[in-house]
């Protein structure tokens, strides 16, 4: 193969390629005429090859580079001095619309037959350069947003430093620039945060949710002082995943922490009124610790023991006895007597209520929760609280009391924030909590926790001496109630009440008195008592058979029950629960007697004649 087949054979190869690219590749001569043009080129610039071939390069490059083209192509020729040459440079292209458009232009030179010979690739970078105009505006207007924002915005590395800070977070936390919060700033967690495991769970958080929103967390500012900040931030991360760097916002929320704090107060101080407002009401319920028994002595010294002390007190006695007047005196003579003592009675609360009334709620926790509410906890915080009928918080709720009885700390409903108090608690209860415990029905740990200091009341019917000052103190009482005058007690009275049991105990001596002061006639007293004996309930020849020798059939010995029955509940005038009524009378539960109705058919028809 000769040489010049050689030569055609590569300038072939050499085409192909060249109208393969899509690239312009444009070759030119020492004169600055175009020699080659290839496909890129004829997209590019909007000419077909016969349209510029052969004629100026500056066709295609706006006037204003037309100068300095002819004199660069001058200068290389004459002095082979080459600016441009081997290097790739940015310009401005013509179309042949007239547009002009932004291209990347790489040139080379060699020479040919004493000439020399130019050559360009070319590429079209207008939506390279749209796109970077774009990402600069963008660029722009978030370092607008960044730097002109109220709030706090920020970039930080996983291992705890600022990468970026806004002006408004340098100001935030004191410091002059955000230059200056960066160079000062090295470990978040352990320089700014009060607490600095709070940070470790704000970034737990962050990697484990998309976008944490409203934490809020307490952190130093450069002088020492403490504000509260809450955060929105979430985690940059990578193609497979991987948490990269967090970026997020802050504000102060110092003043609405303190509007808070200060609506708290207004809350807790309401809750504290609302609730004495309530012993204000059942204050004078029994009187003041009115007796001279031995019995009664004893719990006194008992009170003068432990009331100085902060241990818990379980006081035990029959219902009525006056185990709350009690709980009151302890308090009185405490160190806590300025600050409220708040009663709960545990069995008048709803189960589902339990942990709102004790521990308060958050706007929104639950249905009705239009707002903010503090618990009984926090209305005695500093005082005490007494639980009368400890032994009916229910079991599954046991364990949150013991917890704040023991850390004394709590949560309320809805709400993250642990809430410190200081209470001393009493608790009261008519049952027997051991054989609740044995029973499984009341936890153990908190029946310790409770019977600290036990203190036992006597029933009323233990201490009867009692009685002759308890009647005087409650006829003197209920005469002030009920604007009357006050009648004379005579020995007869008392030697009357002293004679009866008293099953409800002191509550059930100032119903009677009450009831004897609204009924008097002439100023004279007259107490009505339930029967004070079963036997009267009895007929005469009942007794008789029971006494008898001879056997009684099993139709004798239901009427004989059906009969006493009826005796019972025309006494009670067909009275069946409570007290003085029929079913204590008899001695059987109320059911147990309604039941006996329904099967002997009783009702009012059957009235025995007087």
């Amino acid at each position: 193969m000769n040489v010049e087949q050689h030569i055609y054979d590569a300038e072939m190869r050499f085409r192909a390629v060249a109208q393969s690219s899509n690239d312009a590749i444009i070759i030119g001569d020492q004169a600055g005429n175009i020699l080659f043009w290839n496909s890129g080129a004829q997209t590019i610039f909007g000419y077909q090859s016969d349209e510029v071939v052969g004629k100026s390069l500056m066709l295609l490059m706006p006037e204003r580079y037309r100068l300095a083209h002819q004199e660069g192509m001058a200068r290389f020729c004459g002095t082979g001095e080459a600016r441009l040459l081997g290097k790739t440079f940015e310009l401005q292209g013509l179309r042949k619309t007239g547009e002009e458009f932004p291209l990347e232009l790489t040139l080379s030179a060699w020479m040919e037959h004493q000439q020399h010979f130019f050559s360009g690739i070319i590429r079209d970078i207008s939506q390279r350069k749209t796109a970077e105009d774009a990402l600069r505006q963008s660029e722009e207007k978030y370092r607008a947003i960044f730097n002109q924002a109220v709030e706090g915005i920020y970039q930080t590395s996983l291992n705890g430093t600022f990468l970026h800070a806004n002006p408004a977070l340098s100001y935030l936390l004191g410091y002059d620039s955000a230059s200056t919060l960066l160079e000062a700033v090295h470990d978040i967690g352990g320089q700014l945060y009060v607490e600095p495991e709070r940070r470790r769970q704000f970034c737990r958080l962050v990697e484990q949710v998309e976008v944490v929103t409203e934490f809020e967390s307490q952190v130093y500012r450069r002088d020492g002082t403490i504000i509260w900040i809450s955060e929105n931030a979430r985690a940059i991360r990578n193609a497979q995943g991987l948490p990269q760097w967090y970026e997020g916002s802050v504000v102060d929320i110092s003043a609405r922490k303190q509007a808070e704090e200060l609506l708290e107060a207004k809350h807790r101080l309401e809750a504290e009124n609302w609730y004495l407002h309530e012993e204000v009401i059942e204050a004078c319920a029994f009187g003041d610790l009115v007796g001279q028994s031995p019995a009664l002595e004893n719990v006194i010294r008992q009170i003068d023991v432990v009331a100085p002390t902060e241990a818990t007190v379980l006081i035990l006695g029959e219902s009525g006895a006056g185990k709350e007047l009690v709980a009151r005196e302890i308090h009185k003579r405490s160190h806590r007597h300025t600050r409220p003592l708040i009663r709960v009675n545990c069995a008048s609360i709803p189960k589902d209520l339990y942990e709102s009334e004790f521990f308060g709620h958050v706007k929104g926790a639950f249905t009705g929760a239009v707002k903010d509410r503090a618990g009984r906890f926090e209305a005695a915080d500093g005082g005490t609280l007494f639980l009368d009928e400890v032994g009916e918080i229910p079991l599954d709720l046991q364990s949150k009391f013991l917890r704040v009885l023991q850390e004394q700390q709590y949560e309320r409903v809805g709400d993250e924030r642990t809430r410190n108090v200081n209470v001393r608690v009493m608790a009261a209860t008519n049952r027997d909590l051991k054989r609740e415990v044995e029973l499984g029905r009341f936890r153990q740990d908190l029946y310790y926790r409770l019977n600290v200091f036990p203190l036992e009341i006597s029933p009323l019917r233990d201490r009867k001496e009692d009685i002759p000052l308890l009647t005087d103190h409650f006829l003197t009482v209920g005469a002030k109630k009920f604007h009357c005058a006050r009648p004379r007690l005579t020995k007869k009275h008392v030697s009357l009440l002293q004679g009866y049991d008293w099953p409800g105990n002191i509550r059930e001596l100032q119903n009677i008195i009450e009831r004897a002061l609204i009924t008097a006639n002439s100023g004279e007293l007259y107490f009505e008592l339930p029967s004070k004996s079963k036997k009267r309930l009895v007929p005469h020849d009942v007794g008789e058979t029971l006494t008898s020798q001879s056997i009684v059939t099993e139709e004798k010995m239901q009427e004989i029950i059906r009969q006493n029955t009826l005796t019972a509940l025309k006494q009670t005038r067909w009275k069946v629960y409570g007290a003085g009524g029929a079913a204590e009378l008899l001695g059987i539960k109320p059911t147990t007697l309604l039941a006996r109705m329904r099967k002997m058919q009783l009702d009012k028809q059957h009235v025995l004649p007087e």
